[in-house]
């Protein structure tokens, strides 16, 4: 007989090795996949975050709701914030961008000011709901002030500056 009649076989160890690459192409694509989808979620881009939260049926919510009218101001994905670290502490300021990003606002940038105990909320003439809003939504102990004359460095396209402080 020829080896035309009876192929070759391939061996357990030729078996193996082709199992194990594609395993291994397969686990490196969904690895892309889930990065792809990590970086979206995650990295918004300063547009300020996610969209709608469902409500549970029925229509109901658990907790308390606000409605954007025009007497509370623009809703926070409409207000740019510029967030500076006047703390000292480390990343200070990317973390607190990312809270308030996190409740929907947009992140003009980050940056580091003089250091300062407390923080303070700075927004344009005819942002003073937004900058009240802001004050409420970053807790006890953060004070409204008027926005600089001579705004930092990154505030050109701000519509609020926070600087968090210690």
């Amino acid at each position: 007989m020829t080896a035309l009649a009876f192929p070759r076989r391939r061996t357990v160890a030729a078996d193996f090795v082709l199992r194990t690459a594609a395993r291994g192409a397969i686990l490196v694509g969904v690895a892309v996949v889930v990065g792809i989808v990590l970086l979206q979620v995650i990295d918004k881009g300063g547009s300020g975050g996610g969209g709608a939260v469902p409500t549970p049926s029925g229509g109901q919510t658990n907790g308390p709701t606000t409605s954007t009218t025009s007497d509370e101001g623009r809703p926070p994905g409409e207000v740019r914030v510029l967030v500076e670290n006047g703390s000292g502490l480390s990343q200070a300021a990317a973390t607190l961008a990312n809270e308030l990003r996190g409740t929907g606002y947009a992140i003009a940038g980050t940056g580091n000011a003089a250091i300062q105990t407390g923080t303070t909320v700075a927004c344009r003439a005819g942002f003073e709901k937004e900058a009240d809003a802001l004050v409420q939504s970053l807790g006890a102990g953060v004070n409204a002030a008027e926005f600089p004359a001579t705004p930092p460095t990154g505030a050109e396209n701000a519509d609020c500056i926070v600087i968090k402080g210690s």
